[in-house]
């Protein structure tokens, strides 16, 4: 970004200052919306911004992605489509002969249909083939699966007889030796050890490539959670190195994962450290397992004959550590908003419980509580949600209706009503929208893709979303869930972050909306042009 510092008069456009309110011009001064509908005679010295019938809206934000995990995980291989061990090898076999020889490997993105069964000793013994003596990890579709190879393990000191955190697993075969599969929790045992080799040098160059990516999609922020079920994969400090280059493109909001009471004031050292772009949101942490990996955590029994997984419990059960009502006390006690990754409906209940104890003892929450992902809400839980006035929002994929599609092999037909998105927005709950890439896949992640698959809907108890809805997503209730007050909307005072579409999307069918069209002219950031035309 450059170092404009006059004030700024866009004029002759469809501006929008929320999802509802069009304006005829806008003026910015210095990195905030001044004034709107102003008598440019009076302006004179600002600079013209002609919009030229252009349409410009408040910038929108990706309010669940991994950005900087991914350009950890894809540092060594993309392995997109490899769905059996075989592919999986073959794919790091054909990557890893190009990766520097004295640096660990990372390859993500493959999938399997069992996890506890497709992957043996066998398959491992043939990866050790591939890779020898260098570390390597391997992170499936959804985040919640990592493959280590025997170097791996023997650094890390994993064994069949190494104690498992609460909610993860290893998988062993017949004879207890581990095949090198982790889930879940368990992923923490490579990646509390192993994280740390990957270095902001070996990753800078392939988190601004997804970086710039989602910017010239039409995002000017994202909250990035900065961890995953594997653990914290804090590298604030490089985006704040990134913006001081000037080569930052979004505006990052940063989350820390963690895992329970022990590590839940690591979040602590975020704090007081904010710039311009790179804020910290709050704290993460994971209630129940991956929806696409049948481990919703539910009342009812899914098809596999169980009800998912949990991480936390309602009592110290499984300890004072994973005791979601003292971990939800200390984070209000210390001021740290959180973000829960909750799937399934007892999932939610148990949450719902301990925020309400909380909310009690104080006569009402003090921080910000953000609900993940959302599969199976009930429409009681949905109202108890409604009766925190705010303090307890959501974040919601409507790609994920496409993306997930099939998984009745793990819920049945509830599977066909799951993300009931509509139901959220319309009981006035602050919902964003979002992506959680990679999990929901690239193509699938531009805000005008994401509007073309919430207009149509997907699924027989899934609502279509309207416009409105959409863009409200995108701006202001996306912006709930960073806990910060100065963007989402271009009402005066605000920040001047902003997209400019080369048409109005309201005009546009819901069926004309693909990932490229309309097509993205512009977006801006505290006032100041970051990408034009789709470059930076």
């Amino acid at each position: 970004m450059g170092n404009e510092t006059m004030s700024k008069l866009f004029v002759n456009g469809r501006i929008y200052q929320d999802a509802v309110h069009r304006v005829e011009n806008l003026l910015v001064k210095g990195d905030r919306v001044a004034a709107f509908n102003v008598n440019p005679s009076e302006h004179k010295d600002a600079e013209e911004i002609d919009l030229k019938g252009n349409a410009l809206y408040p910038g929108f934000c990706d309010s669940h992605v991994h950005l900087v995990e991914a350009g950890v995980a894809f540092s060594g291989a993309d392995l997109s489509g490899k769905n059996t061990p075989a592919e999986i090898i073959k794919g790091v076999k054909q990557a890893i002969g190009n990766h520097p020889e004295d640096e660990p490997f990372f390859g993500a993105a493959f999938s399997l249909k069992n996890y506890d069964e497709d992957w043996t000793v066998k398959n491992l013994q043939d990866l050790d083939s591939a890779t020898g003596d260098r570390i390597v990890l391997l992170v499936d579709d959804l985040g919640h699966n990592l493959i280590v190879n025997s170097a791996a393990m023997k650094q890390a000191g994993i064994t069949a007889d190494t104690e498992v955190p609460a909610g993860g697993r290893i998988v062993t075969n017949c004879d207890n030796q581990p095949t090198g599969m982790l889930r879940e929790e368990a992923m923490t045992l490579a990646g509390y050890p192993l994280l740390p080799l990957f270095t902001d040098d070996m990753i800078q160059n392939d988190v601004l490539g997804f970086m710039n990516t989602w910017a010239a999609m039409g995002y000017t922020g994202i909250v990035d959670l900065m961890g995953a079920p594997i653990g914290p994969i804090q590298h604030a400090e490089m985006c704040r190195k990134m913006e001081r280059q000037g080569v930052l493109p979004l505006r990052v909001n940063y989350n820390h994962t963690f895992f329970g009471l022990e590590d839940l004031e690591d979040g602590l050292k975020e704090m007081g450290n904010d710039t311009d772009l790179v804020r910290f949101v709050g704290n993460k942490l994971f209630v129940d397992g991956a929806y696409a990996g049948g481990q919703a955590w539910t009342t009812w029994e899914n098809e596999h004959g169980d009800h998912g997984l949990h991480t936390v419990s309602g009592d110290d059960s499984m300890g004072k550590n994973q005791n979601i009502y003292r971990i939800v006390e200390r984070l209000e006690e210390l001021g740290l908003n959180c973000h829960y990754h909750v799937q399934g409906d007892l999932a939610l209940d148990l949450i719902l419980c301990a925020l309400e104890a909380a909310a009690a003892k104080t006569d009402g929450l003090r921080c910000v509580h953000t609900l993940i992902h959302l599969a199976f809400p009930r429409p009681d839980q949905i109202q108890r949600i409604v009766r925190f006035n705010g303090k307890v929002v959501t974040t919601v994929e409507p790609a994920f209706w496409v993306a997930e599609e099939g998984l009745d092999r793990y819920y049945g037909p509830k599977n066909e009503s799951s993300y009931p998105v509509k139901q959220l927005i319309e009981a006035g709950i602050p919902t964003g929208i979002s992506t959680d890439f990679f999990v929901s896949p690239e193509e699938l992640s531009a805000p005008t893709k994401i509007m073309n698959i919430a207009m149509l809907g997907n699924g027989s108890g899934r609502n279509p979303l309207t416009m409105q809805d959409v863009i409200c997503g995108l701006t202001q209730g996306s912006a709930a869930t960073t806990g910060k007050g100065d963007v989402g909307t271009l009402f005066p005072g605000m920040k001047a972050d902003m997209v400019r579409f080369e048409r109005d999307l309201y005009t546009l069918d819901p069926a004309d909306f693909t990932e490229n069209n309309p097509t993205v002219l512009e977006t801006w950031i505290s006032g100041q042009r970051v990408i034009k035309n789709g470059k930076s």
